[in-house]
């Protein structure tokens, strides 16, 4: 029997997206995905769609904490509802919500529902349908549970593939410009505003120590809207000065410092790998991978190889925590729909177009050592 919603209300709570299935939405004639409560790593190649997962497991989640009074209104026409939300998020041109419906689609018709829960502590969930048509509809069970759910979750956090430490100047300059970024850019300028917090919980407090060292001991600070990377010794770079790789780990550091990314927050990430050499990206991973093992919700976008091997090593590492990770392998089908296929094992992950043009670069790039090598020794 389900526990009473009044059960919710517990702030200890810490609800997390766990699925999401969409029909008839962008390039997805139908997918689920069924997130854990670790690393979910979304594996594919341009076009099939992983950035619009990371974009609308955040959208529904934005929409949950700041539009949640709207989500029985027969109308979703303010700023924060959820429906405003997803055309904000993803910018359609013209700005029309049903311009997110598959083309070439059967039915007029986008269904998007997802389902949030804590297993940990209450066996409760909140299951949302939402219809995007040219008459939306809107159903959400257990009804007079979505409050409480709503107050017990963190805002989640989007990091775009670009950098975004050098843009400071769009948070003051959109009171006054339309600017042609959808607001998930906004969004993270917004939370990477804050102060740090005196006292971090002991997982953040774990991570920030394993990325200081790569910062060179610096920490990020802000003012007037400008980003800047301070030393020790009082010394400090504006963002335009840090090389770009490094501010994915500058970015990482002060959304923990501030206290926007917690156990409690739902962190989506575009492409990690973006800009940082080997070394680099294997630290970001050992980073995520702790934060995994400590309770975070983390759900990444990648097309590297390099990035899942690395994961994988470090899933299998014998004396840690074991890493809860899963993987989702989208390819285009025949009809031009993405697939999914979901696997808790890297091993297991069927053909995937971003993974085979590596290994096939691999193969080429090793039978032409072979080649030259052979050479070598012929003239000698």
């Amino acid at each position: 029997m389900r526990r009473k919603p009044q059960a919710l209300i517990s702030p200890s709570f810490a609800y997390m997206l766990k699925r999401l299935h969409i029909q008839n939405f962008t390039v997805f004639a139908e997918a689920d995905f069924e997130f854990g409560p670790g690393l979910n790593v979304v594996v594919g190649t341009n076009g099939t769609g992983k950035s619009h997962v990371l974009k609308l497991g955040y959208a529904v989640l934005r929409s949950m904490i700041s539009g949640v009074r709207l989500l029985s209104a027969p109308v979703f026409s303010t700023p924060d509802s959820p429906l405003t939300s997803l055309k904000n998020i993803f910018r359609p041109s013209p700005p029309n919500i049903t311009k997110l419906i598959r083309r070439g689609a059967a039915s007029q018709t986008a269904v998007i529902e997802y389902t949030l829960s804590d297993e940990r502590v209450s066996p409760v969930e909140l299951h949302i349908s939402t219809e995007l048509s040219y008459e939306t509809k809107l159903a959400v069970e257990p009804a007079d549970a979505t409050e409480e759910v709503a107050h017990s979750l963190a805002p989640p956090v989007l990091i775009p593939a670009k950098e975004i430490l050098t843009l400071g100047w769009m948070r003051p300059a959109s009171s006054q410009l339309v600017l042609p970024v959808d607001e998930t850019y906004l969004d993270l300028l917004t939370q990477l505003s804050g102060l740090p917090l005196r006292q971090p919980e002991p997982a953040v407090a774990a991570a920030m120590r394993q990325i200081t060292p790569v910062l060179d001991g610096g920490e990020v600070e802000e003012e007037n809207g400008v980003f800047y990377l301070v030393f020790p010794k009082a010394e400090r770079l504006v963002m335009n000065m840090v090389a770009e790789g490094l501010r994915k780990f500058s970015t990482l550091q002060k959304l923990l410092a501030n206290g926007s990314l917690t156990s409690k927050t739902t962190l989506f990430w575009d492409e990690p790998e973006a800009n940082l050499n080997p070394a680099l990206l294997r630290k970001m991973a050992a980073v995520l991978a702790e934060l995994a093992r400590q309770g975070f919700q983390i759900v990444l976008a990648t097309h590297s190889l390099f990035l899942l091997k690395e994961l994988h090593i470090l899933s299998r590492q014998p004396d840690a925590k074991p890493l809860p990770v899963r993987y989702f392998g989208l390819n285009t089908g025949a009809d031009g729909a993405t697939t999914v296929v979901t696997r808790d094992d890297f091993e297991l992950l069927p053909d995937i177009v971003a993974l085979d043009e590596e290994l096939a670069q691999a193969d080429t790039l090793e039978g032409i050592f072979a080649t030259e090598d052979r050479s070598a020794n012929a003239d000698v």
